[in-house]
């Protein structure tokens, strides 16, 4: 079996742009390593010729070919990073190819947030494919998507790998900067704080996350002594949320930044020990894991990773605020353990684990031997 992956070649693009990019390329790798798939490609939907930067090594391991050229050089698409030219997928299936839509993101944000914010998005034909693949986070879509595309919606593994992280430290440290949590840093009774929410969308803002370390400073003035508030350059003159920030302690004791976009590892690495995060019906998320591979103690409400980091419920401040204070009491006593449960996760969620293997290829197994189904025009 033949595999082809859909990847995004924007111009100016990067592989941490967002967490999709870093998906198909952790796909990629788990497929390769099935012993009936012959090989798998990447798919240029953008028509750049050239993947992202800083896929590094890892993009290398991997024919990048224009998607008009990939009909007879696949048996299956799966559409992940980049939509798909509908013309191209009515060809293909017709020819016998099977595709797979291969959704990441939350999909009712997909297919409400860019109508509602006037943005420009991608939605396919609805009956394009043979089989929709959901991650566990959004099995309450399924009966939506199984309505909305006509066909299977299926549940596969979450996958990461610090392959792309631990390129960024060596970058970092190459530039004299350090990564990885520093025992005893949380200790010295005045911390440095941040916050990574992209702040695009309603479900992953940093709304809550500031106002639990608000909380915190109002709690004790001396426990917080920075809070970096990354993705938020851009609303320093939104009225809303000037009037927020603006009112807050944090600001008028000049604690907290509004910054831009930056590397997360560089961000940690110019001294922050702890971060603090929130969701709305996004519980897997790739920052999760790129603070627990580092060591830091992750203030976070996301109820799939609720066995690692610091955990509070729902939208609960006070509760986001008694674990930041947990964690700077106990985070020190508890490093081993913590790194070992972190370690643990990450295990479960990587490439060549061999229960996600197996349940990727039962899955292409499955997509193969599916009747032809022809999309509608």
């Amino acid at each position: 079996m033949r595999v082809g992956i859909s990847v995004l070649t924007a111009e100016g693009s990067d592989i941490w742009s967002n967490g999709i990019g870093q998906n198909a390329f952790h796909l990629a790798s788990l497929l390769r390593s099935i012993p009936f798939v012959e090989q798998v490609v990447l798919l240029d939907c953008g028509g750049q010729g050239q993947l992202p930067a800083h896929t590094g090594p890892v993009g290398q391991q991997f024919p990048l070919i224009p998607i008009a050229e990939a009909d007879g050089a696949i048996d299956v698409a799966i559409e992940l990073s980049a939509g798909l030219d509908a013309e191209w997928t009515r060809r293909f299936r017709a020819r016998g190819g099977k595709v797979v839509a291969h959704v990441c993101g939350q999909p009712y944000a997909i297919l409400v947030e860019p109508t509602i914010f006037n943005r420009p998005t991608y939605f396919g034909l609805a009956e394009r494919c043979d089989e929709v693949w959901l991650l566990p986070k959004d099995r309450p879509f399924s009966a939506m998507m199984r309505g909305l595309h006509r066909c299977p919606v299926e549940e596969v593994p979450y996958l990461w790998s610090p392959v792309f992280l631990d390129q960024t430290v060596e970058v970092i440290e190459r530039g004299g900067l350090s990564f990885g949590y520093r025992a005893g840093a949380l200790a010295k009774g005045s911390v440095s704080a941040a916050i990574f929410e992209p702040n695009i969308s309603t479900i992953k803002m940093g709304i809550i996350p500031f106002l639990i370390c608000e909380e915190v400073q109002l709690a004790d003035p001396s426990a917080l002594a920075r809070l970096r508030f990354m993705n938020t350059a851009q609303f320093a003159e939104h009225h809303t949320f000037v009037m927020m920030v603006g009112g807050s302690s944090l600001y008028k004791a000049e604690k907290v930044t509004l910054e831009g976009r930056d590397y997360f590892a560089r961000v940690m690495g110019d001294g922050i020990d702890i971060v603090v995060s929130h969701q709305i019906d996004c519980p897997q998320n790739y920052l999760y894991l790129d603070v627990l591979a580092g060591g830091y103690p992750l203030i976070h409400n996301s109820p799939l990773f609720a066995d690692v980091g610091y955990y509070y419920p729902a939208s609960d401040i006070d509760a986001g605020r008694a674990q930041f204070e947990l964690a700077c009491r106990e985070h020190d006593r508890n490093l081993t353990s913590y790194r070992a449960r972190a370690n643990e996760k990450i295990a479960s969620l990587s490439p060549t684990n061999s229960a996600n293997r197996d349940a990727y290829a039962r899955r292409l197994l499955e997509v193969a031997s599916r009747p032809a189904r022809m999309c509608a025009a």
